[in-house]
Protein backbone atom coordinates (compact mmCIF):
# COMPACT_ATOMS: atom_id res chain seq x y z
CA UNK A 1 0.00 0.00 0.00
CA UNK A 2 2.58 2.20 0.81
CA UNK A 3 4.57 2.09 -2.75
CA UNK A 4 1.08 2.75 -3.85
CA UNK A 5 1.25 5.93 -2.08
CA UNK A 6 4.93 7.07 -2.93
CA UNK A 7 5.17 6.20 -6.53
CA UNK A 8 3.21 9.25 -7.61
CA UNK A 9 5.03 11.39 -5.31
CA UNK A 10 8.60 10.05 -6.11
CA UNK A 11 7.48 10.17 -9.43
CA UNK A 12 5.87 14.24 -9.92
CA UNK A 13 9.29 14.74 -7.39
CA UNK A 14 12.02 12.85 -9.81
CA UNK A 15 9.90 15.21 -12.52
CA UNK A 16 10.68 18.89 -10.77
CA UNK A 17 14.07 17.71 -9.64
CA UNK A 18 15.34 16.83 -13.65
CA UNK A 19 12.79 19.65 -14.80
CA UNK A 20 14.91 22.67 -16.74
CA UNK A 21 13.46 24.92 -14.05
CA UNK A 22 16.93 23.42 -12.26
CA UNK A 23 20.47 24.62 -11.88
CA UNK A 24 22.47 22.20 -14.70
CA UNK A 25 23.79 18.91 -12.69
CA UNK A 26 27.52 19.79 -14.09
CA UNK A 27 26.97 23.81 -12.40
CA UNK A 28 26.45 21.76 -8.86
CA UNK A 29 28.50 18.59 -9.47
CA UNK A 30 31.82 20.62 -9.58
CA UNK A 31 34.92 18.87 -9.07
CA UNK A 32 37.42 20.53 -6.31
CA UNK A 33 40.41 21.98 -8.25
CA UNK A 34 43.35 21.57 -8.07
CA UNK A 35 47.02 23.70 -7.74
CA UNK A 36 48.33 23.51 -10.86
CA UNK A 37 51.58 25.85 -10.30
CA UNK A 38 52.37 24.41 -6.61
CA UNK A 39 51.47 20.63 -7.51
CA UNK A 40 49.47 20.39 -4.86
CA UNK A 41 46.83 18.30 -3.49
CA UNK A 42 43.42 18.58 -4.80
CA UNK A 43 41.56 21.25 -2.01
CA UNK A 44 38.26 22.18 -1.34
CA UNK A 45 36.14 24.51 -3.55
CA UNK A 46 33.33 26.71 -1.68
CA UNK A 47 31.61 27.34 -4.42
CA UNK A 48 31.17 24.09 -5.63
CA UNK A 49 30.58 22.99 -1.75
CA UNK A 50 27.70 24.87 -1.50
CA UNK A 51 26.69 24.14 -5.37
CA UNK A 52 27.01 20.79 -4.16
CA UNK A 53 24.67 21.27 -1.19
CA UNK A 54 21.73 23.67 -3.02
CA UNK A 55 21.94 20.59 -5.68
CA UNK A 56 21.43 18.17 -2.38
CA UNK A 57 18.89 20.06 -0.78
CA UNK A 58 16.47 20.08 -4.25
CA UNK A 59 17.03 16.60 -4.25
CA UNK A 60 15.87 15.69 -0.42
CA UNK A 61 12.37 17.54 -1.46
CA UNK A 62 11.37 13.99 -2.43
CA UNK A 63 13.01 12.59 0.22
CA UNK A 64 11.46 14.56 3.13
CA UNK A 65 7.62 13.31 2.68
CA UNK A 66 9.02 9.96 4.29
CA UNK A 67 11.98 11.42 6.39
CA UNK A 68 12.67 14.28 8.67
CA UNK A 69 16.30 15.79 9.50
CA UNK A 70 16.02 17.88 12.40
CA UNK A 71 17.12 16.44 16.14
CA UNK A 72 14.23 14.83 17.67
CA UNK A 73 12.91 15.41 14.76
CA UNK A 74 9.20 12.70 14.43
CA UNK A 75 9.49 9.55 12.18
CA UNK A 76 7.17 9.89 9.17
CA UNK A 77 6.37 6.74 6.53
CA UNK A 78 10.31 6.54 7.10
CA UNK A 79 12.86 7.13 10.27
CA UNK A 80 14.03 10.75 11.21
CA UNK A 81 17.91 10.54 10.06
CA UNK A 82 19.60 12.93 12.20
CA UNK A 83 22.68 11.69 12.98
CA UNK A 84 22.78 9.09 10.55
CA UNK A 85 26.20 8.66 9.69
CA UNK A 86 27.85 6.46 11.58
CA UNK A 87 24.85 5.32 13.37
CA UNK A 88 23.78 1.72 12.83
CA UNK A 89 21.11 0.80 10.16
CA UNK A 90 17.46 0.50 11.89
CA UNK A 91 18.57 1.67 14.98
CA UNK A 92 16.36 4.78 15.51
CA UNK A 93 14.10 3.57 18.79
CA UNK A 94 10.50 4.09 18.05
CA UNK A 95 10.29 3.30 14.20
CA UNK A 96 9.36 -0.07 12.67
CA UNK A 97 11.99 -1.46 10.20
CA UNK A 98 11.79 -4.45 8.01
CA UNK A 99 13.57 -7.30 9.12
CA UNK A 100 15.90 -7.02 6.38
CA UNK A 101 17.68 -3.68 7.30
CA UNK A 102 17.33 -5.12 11.00
CA UNK A 103 19.54 -7.70 9.73
CA UNK A 104 21.23 -6.09 7.28
CA UNK A 105 24.46 -4.90 9.75
CA UNK A 106 25.24 -1.81 8.22
CA UNK A 107 27.04 1.28 9.74
CA UNK A 108 25.82 4.10 7.29
CA UNK A 109 28.61 6.28 6.34
CA UNK A 110 29.05 7.77 2.57
CA UNK A 111 29.89 4.75 0.85
CA UNK A 112 26.81 2.67 1.89
CA UNK A 113 24.47 5.46 1.50
CA UNK A 114 26.04 5.95 -2.20
CA UNK A 115 24.95 1.88 -2.60
CA UNK A 116 21.90 2.15 -0.70
CA UNK A 117 20.23 5.51 -2.70
CA UNK A 118 21.58 3.57 -6.12
CA UNK A 119 19.00 0.98 -5.68
CA UNK A 120 17.99 0.07 -2.00
CA UNK A 121 16.73 -3.22 -2.98
CA UNK A 122 20.05 -4.53 -4.46
CA UNK A 123 21.99 -3.40 -0.77
CA UNK A 124 19.06 -4.77 1.35
CA UNK A 125 16.96 -7.07 -0.39
CA UNK A 126 13.41 -6.97 1.15
CA UNK A 127 13.74 -3.35 2.32
CA UNK A 128 10.05 -1.69 2.90
CA UNK A 129 11.35 1.74 1.71
CA UNK A 130 9.52 2.63 -1.02
CA UNK A 131 12.19 4.16 -3.59
CA UNK A 132 13.51 2.61 -6.87
CA UNK A 133 17.31 4.79 -6.13
CA UNK A 134 19.19 7.44 -7.76
CA UNK A 135 20.73 6.45 -10.98
CA UNK A 136 22.89 9.14 -11.35
CA UNK A 137 26.04 9.16 -9.34
CA UNK A 138 25.96 12.90 -9.16
CA UNK A 139 23.11 13.02 -7.81
CA UNK A 140 23.63 10.49 -5.34
CA UNK A 141 27.19 12.88 -4.13
CA UNK A 142 24.98 15.92 -4.24
CA UNK A 143 22.04 13.90 -1.76
CA UNK A 144 24.89 12.02 0.56
CA UNK A 145 26.83 16.00 0.98
CA UNK A 146 23.36 17.61 1.82
CA UNK A 147 23.03 14.58 4.61
CA UNK A 148 26.20 15.23 6.04
CA UNK A 149 25.74 18.77 6.59
CA UNK A 150 21.91 18.45 7.53
CA UNK A 151 22.37 15.20 9.85
CA UNK A 152 24.58 16.38 12.35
Amino acid sequence: MRSAIASPIILLTRWLVTGALLLPLSACAAEPTARASTGQAPIADAAADAALSKRGRILFLQCRSCHSLNAGGEHKVGPNLHGLFGATAASKPGFGYSEALQRSGITWNAAQLERFLESPNALVAGTAMAFVGLPAPEDRRALIAYLKEQTR
